[in-house]
């Protein structure tokens, strides 16, 4: 079909796409805001304001969780470093990449030259080229510098329970991850031994965006096998509380809350610390954006306060510079609940240089002017209606108490201080003691908490209540006159709004306390949520006794000690139609006590098994007894539970033929010890373990990989990406069959230069050569793909 509507147009002029050229690189109030404010010395504000308008550097970290993490790192040091040092591009000299001092490991790096340099320059893209693909293979994740150090300063262990409370787009939840699987210290045992480790721990990753935890599982969550996390999709304010069957009937309870040893509160902010990058922000920044998201991050962060353990340890974080945002939520939240305090991290990266949290800082309107003090207001949220007055919440200004509680101790991170972006950092612990101390003068407000656990459909029948709490629209207006009302999540224009700080904790502490309610209403005191939205399929455990769990167990000659109760589907039959997931016995146990429709999970666990084909026959018409093949992600939770039966190991000469084919025949290969083992294999899938020294890796690396056995062939089942990151590091090119051509312009480019040296000879040229047709490996010795040309941008 033709494409229809498409004529001439006659009465508009044509339009012009807007320039990135035209976009402001200056704001006025921007400036007079932030210098009355005072956040940086006079002295330093004039570099402050210069490194503003730098571009930011690229940046990047490797999965410190994988044991290719440190020769990986060495081979940066040692190939890339020298590699890419004393080169110049039209008379500047570029800056090789260099590691961030401050990161532990110094596992992370910094790669200071422009973009359009980088695709220009053969050498640089020959390293973009890598970073791409180890960024696809999840061995590397591009991620800003300031952005990598809340999870870093919360100090996760293996056996924490952790929430993300504002997980998207995920960068932050791979690093708690990461530190949960943080690899044992190195020891006499071999580093080949296989042993079970499922580590005793929790994360909890959630987003108020469903589309957002969707991306967050599928782009950023997937690099490392997470049988012990969850991915939930709750309004941060409102996130229910969970139960789990209580140690020994404790006190004669059946049931005790999940509370967590590390919460991470990365809150949704305006953002003016990323000016560097999102240039569009000089344009856009109000005072008003700054105050109208300050009660919806308060709330976030008493939410995390009522769910932390006592001694357990919170990070409140911001990528904006506004105390509005920061310090101002931070002491509003100290005031009202006296059981937190902030820690001393003068010792926490002692390298990375910050400045200290302030103690004061000024209320402004839109005008930059002071606000009436009849419009100020002791009300957590924004109370204004129509024809009255805009009114201020109390908690914006200091209470006078910020010495006392040492608000010096949040990090402020400047961007010409490491040529970084802005930022802000609070790392604040609760007490020990497990005493809740509650604000003076607000005893009576929390007196009811004990009541908090009366069932929830009384609580529902209250709409007189419920009613009292919802917000208006023009509640959610922005408390400035004349300011646009500032971005907020979806789920945030649809929940209620405490009243004061004091019934924030509340709120918070009625979720909690759930003991004596039963599972399916488990998180019932929250509110606001409409039931129909949440349309996942069921999070459903299989049987031990399934004939398709029993056939893996063994097919694949699993081990008695292997969790066979942790194996689930997603499908309302229960049944394993296509794929099979693994869990840690934790998170089947937090499923077993709590509604996943109330949780609103949206994931949880790791792809163990995939279906292969139809009733198990494969193109070639060969039955297979099992038709489940392992997947790549599951490797390292299922390997140590496997016996030698499904296990063939190569030497590098035979992994290079499969690298090198999609199929190998079987008649290609001269390696006797692996033909004698794979020939004596029922078909079907496998593991192929290779001890494998590469070109630019002096040490050892021990490869796991996915492996299917068919009749006369043999073949790796690995992604394409990841074979070709693979090939790279083993060989310093790409030698599988999926390897990219080189892009048009450098073919192009590539054309010109040879026509350019013909004619200077006066030699004829085209696109013929002697020995025939011009291919495109013979005009680019070092092409880089289209699409490795862009890497994901995380914050």
């Amino acid at each position: 079909m033709g494409r229809r509507g498409r004529g001439k147009r006659t009465e508009a002029a044509p339009r012009k796409a807007p320039r990135w050229t035209d976009v402001p690189d200056s704001n006025d109030k921007f400036e007079a805001y932030y210098k009355r404010q005072q956040i940086v010395p006079e002295e330093e504000w004039q570099a402050f304001m210069d490194k503003l308008h730098d571009p930011l550097p690229t940046t990047f970290r490797i999965t410190s969780c994988r044991e290719i993490a440190q020769p990986l790192n060495e081979m940066i040091n040692r190939v890339f470093v020298p590699f890419l040092t004393g080169l110049e591009h039209e008379g500047t000299a570029l800056e090789p990449p260099k590691q961030l001092s401050w990161y532990p490991g110094h596992l992370a790096w910094q790669l200071n030259v422009p973009k359009n340099v980088v695709r220009k320059n053969d050498q640089f893209k020959k390293f973009q080229h890598f970073l791409v693909s180890e960024t696809e293979a999840g061995n590397i994740s591009r991620q800003e510098a300031v952005s990598m150090i809340p999870p870093l300063v919360l100090e996760c262990k293996p056996e924490h329970f952790v929430l993300d409370m504002c997980a998207a787009p995920g960068s932050k939840s791979a690093q708690l991850l990461e530190a949960i699987h943080a690899l044992p210290p190195p020891s006499s045992t071999s580093s080949t031994t296989l042993t079970p480790h499922l580590p005793p721990g929790l994360l909890i990753a959630n987003d108020s965006d469903a589309k957002r935890c969707h991306l967050l599982v599928h782009q950023s969550l997937h690099r490392i096998p997470a049988a012990e996390m969850m991915v939930t999709n709750h309004d941060a304010t409102q996130l229910p509380g969970l139960r789990l069957p209580a140690k020994d009937g404790e006190g004669g309870k059946k049931w005790e809350p999940v509370l967590f040893d590390r919460i991470l509160a990365d809150v949704p902010c305006s953002g003016d610390g990323t000016l560097r990058k999102n240039m569009g922000i000089w344009r856009e920044w109000t005072v008003g954006n700054g105050v109208g998201l300050h009660s919806l991050q308060l709330r976030i962060l008493m939410r995390g306060i009522a769910l932390l353990k006592p001694g357990g340890r919170l990070v409140y974080s911001t990528c904006s510079m506004n105390p509005i945002e920061n310090e101002a939520v931070v002491s509003a939240a100290l005031e009202a609940a006296p059981e937190m305090h902030l820690i001393d991290s003068s010792d926490l990266l002692p390298t990375l240089l910050r400045r200290p949290g302030l103690y004061n800082w000024e209320v402004l309107d839109s005008n930059l002017e002071v606000p009436e003090k009849e419009s100020v207001k002791d009300t957590m949220a924004n109370e204004h209606k129509k024809g009255q007055k805009k009114t201020w919440v109390r908690s914006l200004w200091p209470n006078g108490k910020e010495k006392e509680r040492h608000l010096e101790r949040c990090w402020r991170l400047y961007p010409h201080l490491m040529d970084t972006g802005g930022f802000f950092v609070a790392v604040l612990e609760k007490k020990a003691d497990g005493s809740v101390a509650v604000a003076a003068g607000k005893e009576e407000e929390l007196d009811t908490l004990e009541e908090s656990a009366a069932p929830v459909a009384e609580a529902e029948k209250s709409t007189e209540t419920t009613d009292a709490l919802k917000r208006t629209a023009s509640d959610r207006a922005s408390p400035v006159p004349d300011e646009p009302s500032a971005k907020r999540t979806k789920a945030d224009d649809e929940t209620p709004v405490a009243e004061t700080a004091a019934e924030a904790l509340e709120e918070a502490a009625e979720a909690v306390d759930l003991t004596s309610l039963p599972a399916d209403v488990v998180g019932g005191a929250v509110k606001g949520v409409n039931k129909g939205e949440f349309k996942e399929e069921p999070f459903i455990y299989l049987p031990e006794t399934d004939e398709e769990v029993k056939l893996c167990i063994d097919f694949f000659g699993l081990s008695p000690s292997f969790p066979m109760s942790s194996l689930l589907v997603r499908n309302a039959q229960g049944k394993p139609l296509r794929s099979i997931y693994f869990t840690s016995p934790l998170v089947h146990t937090i499923l077993d006590s709590n509604s996943y429709t109330r949780m609103r999970l949206i994931s949880c666990g790791t792809k163990l098994f995939s279906r292969q084909g139809q009733d198990g026959v494969s193109k070639d018409g060969s039955v297979y007894r099992c038709k489940w093949r392992l997947m790549s992600e599951g490797l390292e939770v299922i390997r140590p539970f496997m016996g030698e039966k499904r296990v063939v190991r190569c030497g590098m000469e035979t992994f290079e033929l499969l690298m090198r084919k999609m199929n190998l025949q079987l008649s290609e290969v001269k390696e006797e010890a692996f033909l004698r083992k794979i020939e004596g294999m029922e078909m079907g899938s496998c593991v192929l373990e290779v001890a494998a020294v590469g070109k630019d890796i002096g040490t050892e690396q021990n490869l796991i990989l996915p492996f299917w056995k068919s009749q006369v062939s043999v073949n790796l089942m690995v992604e394409k990406v990841e074979k070709s990151a693979l090939s790279n590091r083993l060989w310093g090119k790409d030698i599988t069959p999926h390897a990219p051509g080189p892009s048009k312009r450098d073919v192009r480019r590539a054309e010109e230069a040879a026509k350019a040296a013909g004619a200077a000879s006066g030699v004829e040229t085209g696109t013929e050569t002697e020995g025939g047709a011009l291919t495109e490996g013979e005009v680019v010795t070092e092409a880089e793909a289209e699409e490795g040309e862009k890497i994901v941008v995380e914050e």
